[in-house]
């Protein structure tokens, strides 16, 4: 009991911090299998059915409780990932503990936790915040083979399975072992004997459209529940004499149920997949035992019902405990069972080379850089997986597939990148949109193309345009550089214009002006971590203003010539853009225009945001300050700041005030409501805001006591397209709005 409690622990201290020490287990590769004739060999055949399967652990539970050894195991799918690690030397509650932990909603989405990305794709995150994307290959769109990837899915196999990486042959594992999966170009079974096992877990599991297909050895396999989903036949070929078959498949819908084409062609799958099904339970004898836990209306995509799997599992092979008993042995036997039952011994490796395989990618030099760190270091599969993270982060990739290898008596890394098959080139279509209910809304489609991998070190060049209220234009050629990769230069150049309502200026004459903004740069960026960047940059260019409404008598239009240099340091570990739950978001920037750069009017302008996140269950708070200071040329534009809109001053409209000086305080509270524990459901959450802000024409005129207080109420939802409020919001001196908006919580402080 006390070295199975130590084994808990331990299995948990791998979970939270993802690396395994070294070992006392024995190696499985030099224990014996049992001795002919000692008994009949049996073997455990675990079906497919995805979230459904994890009621094979409570049929494993019983197993252990009632001394059952097993002496090969068959898997499809949900049953290769729970028979592999039963193989590999886990016990069931290990097994049990590790699904308990897993955050399915987060391991069944490809992109990496927004903190682990890089600076660049955190900037994109907020500026696009959702929408749609399309690959450009060959000059035709293209889409990805499946709606999830699997990169997160197969990095958890690969860490919970490192201590057998040595193991090539399945039959060297702790118990035999064999994985089923299918060649969805000719329709072979393929069964896994030998290789990569985390792979081959992973393939096996690959539901056609929803996990993209896993290439292996010039094959494209995707799950074997396709063409053996309770594999019995794979187990005789592994000399079993006795079967324990546990089968978890999804039942045929009723009749009420078939009510669409998708539902439909769901159910023609399904009535030939159980075909198949039903002929090999047909080979059953007397000898073996069937065990269908009865699971109701669980779906195969419902895993955080896992739990109530696993019991109603072990319910249902405890209701046929007395045929369980058939195949159990006496305390001596199992001891010696349990005593194999074990992963094998492992100790981290000194990582002796990184090599990066160049066939599927452009950007090899890119990872290679990244990983040197890790040569000449004990290999910590947690400081991988976040090197892999943020690579991967960066959108251009479909899989980055790590693994240990040996050569000449050295270990080391290799990794092996594939590029977007839908890619190169890249087109993200978003929607930005805010809506007061009192005739000032404000909308923008923005389309961005990036063409990728226009260099080993990942140089790309971005094409943006912005329609609607705002209008944008904006081209960037981005190349990193330096033997880390971590330095990046940027040229750019863009174009925006917007309609300006001077009455809320604070005095004046009614007038709306049109105005425009061209600048072309020069950006040096430095990030040492993916959560910091360091930046100078050199711009030129010109405002305009033009007079669409008012006295042209006494409000004429306007130009200035800009030139600037400036600098910016930017932090950023926020875990979201829409609805974040911990992190920080800092930026301060400092910028310069000057004479000598062709600016018609000196000034300078400095720019602080804050942001800070905190969670307690499903209650989340998001605290922020922001400020923007200009000073000397008072007419220059581009030095004022923004203020207006659903947390931002609530109960003006969005952006509304324009002033050479800012300054925000506030605190936004919301939280998650409504199926919370859903993998399906659109996040929907309710909230309000409590602000503190003010704006002024000169520094001499700043005031505190004069500043605004404001507050709001909203409910939101996380959609594919962004966050979504709807919400009320109101201000000292009465102004209040209704908002309806497209967009996030967080803001930046760019001017216009």
């Amino acid at each position: 009991m006390r070295a199975r409690l130590r084994r808990l622990l331990a299995l948990g201290a791998l979970l939270c911090a993802p690396a395994w020490g070294g070992a006392q287990q024995a190696d499985a590769a030099s224990q014996p299998m049992p001795e002919p004739g000692a008994r009949p060999r049996t073997c455990l055949v675990l079906g497919g059915g995805g979230a459904r399967g994890a009621a094979h652990i409570g049929v494993l539970k019983v197993l252990e409780r009632e001394h059952v050894p097993i002496d090969c195991i068959v898997g499809t799918s949900m049953g290769a990932v729970v028979g592999g690690l039963y193989a590999s030397g886990y016990s069931a509650d290990e097994i049990e503990l590790v699904l308990d932990r897993i955050d399915w909603a987060e391991v069944l989405h490809d992109k990496p936790p927004r903190n682990e990305r890089s600076m660049r794709r955190k900037e994109d995150d907020l500026r696009l915040l959702g929408g749609v994307e399309v690959g450009l290959s060959n000059g035709r769109i293209a889409f990805p083979r499946g709606l999830i990837q699997g990169q997160k899915l197969e990095m958890l196999l690969r860490r919970l399975l490192l201590p057998t990486w040595q193991v090539r042959d399945f039959d060297r594992l702790p118990i035999p072992f064999r994985a089923v999966a299918t060649d969805i170009v000719n329709g072979d079974k393929v069964v896994f004997a030998e290789g990569d096992l985390a792979l081959a877990i992973r393939a096996s599991m690959s539901v056609p459209g929803v996990f993209a297909p896993v290439r292996y050895q010039d094959r494209l396999l995707v799950d074997g529940g396709v063409v053996d989903n309770v594999p019995i036949d794979e187990a005789r070929r592994l000399g079993a004499q006795r079967l324990i078959v546990s089968r978890v498949g999804t039942p045929l819908m009723t009749e009420a149920q078939l009510d669409s084409p998708l539902a439909i062609s769901h159910q023609m799958a399904s009535v030939l997949m159980q075909r198949e099904v039903l002929a090999q339970l047909a080979t059953l004898g007397p000898q073996d035992l069937l065990i269908t836990p009865p699971l109701g209306d669980m779906g195969s995509q419902d895993f955080n019902r896992s739990p109530q799997a696993v019991g109603i599992g072990e319910q249902a092979a405890q209701a046929s405990v007395v045929d369980v008993r058939r195949y159990q042995v006496d305390a001596e036997r199992y001891a010696a069972f349990q005593h194999r039952h074990r992963p094998p011994a492992y100790a981290a490796p000194i990582v002796a080379f990184v090599e990066v395989l160049q066939g599927d990618t452009r950007t090899a030099r890119y990872l290679q850089q990244r990983m040197q760190p890790q040569i000449g270091q004990p290999l910590a599969p947690e400081k991988v997986e976040q090197q892999v993270a943020t690579a991967y982060g960066e959108g251009r990739y479909e899989q980055v597939q790590w693994r240990l290898d040996e050569r000449e008596g050295r270990q080391g890394l290799v990794l092996a990148p594939q590029d977007k098959r839908w890619g190169p080139d890249f087109l993200h279509f978003a929607l930005r949109l805010s809506d007061d209910f009192d005739g000032s809304s404000n909308y923008q489609l923005i389309s961005e193309l990036t063409r990728t991998g226009l260099s080993e070190q990942g140089a790309e060049l971005k094409l943006r345009v912005g329609l609607g209220e705002v209008e944008e234009a904006f081209a960037e050629y981005y190349r990193p550089f330096g033997r880390s990769g971590r330095h990046a230069l940027s040229t750019y150049a863009k174009y925006r214009a917007t309609d300006l309502d001077l009455a809320l200026m604070g005095g004046g004459a009614l007038a709306e002006f049109r105005y425009s903004q061209w600048l072309g740069g020069l950006r040096w960026a430095y990030s040492p971590h993916p959560d910091w960047e360091f930046a100078a940059f050199l711009e030129r260019g010109q405002e305009r203003l033009r007079l669409d409404v008012g006295n042209p008598t006494e409000l004429g239009n306007y130009r200035a010539d800009m030139g600037s240099v400036g600098w910016q340091v930017r932090h950023d570990s926020i875990d979201s853009s829409a609805f974040p739950s911990r992190g920080q978001r800092l930026s301060l920037t400092r910028q310069h225009y000057l004479d000598s750069l062709g600016t018609d009017d000196s000034a300078a302008v400095t720019r602080l945001q804050w942001d800070g996140a905190w969670s307690h269950g499903r209650n989340r708070w998001l605290g922020g300050v922001r400020a923007s200071s200009a000073h000397g040329g008072d007419d220059l534009l581009a030095t004022y700041g923004f203020l207006g809109g659903l947390g931002n001053l609530s109960g003006y409209p969005e952006e509304a005030i324009f002033a050479p000086q800012t300054a925000l305080a506030r605190v936004v509270y919301y939280r998650r409501v409504a199926h919370a524990d859903s993998l399906l459901t659109i996040p929907l959450y309710v909230g309000g805001s409590l602000e503190w802000g003010g704006f002024w024409r000169s520094r001499n005129q700043v005031d505190i006591d004069g500043m605004q207080t404001a507050g709001s109420i909203f409910v939101g939802a996380d959609t594919f397209l962004g966050p979504v409020f709807l919400g009320y919001g109101r201000a000292q001196g009465g102004h209040d709005a209704f908002y309806l908006t497209f967009g996030s919580l967080l803001r930046t402080l760019d001017g216009f």
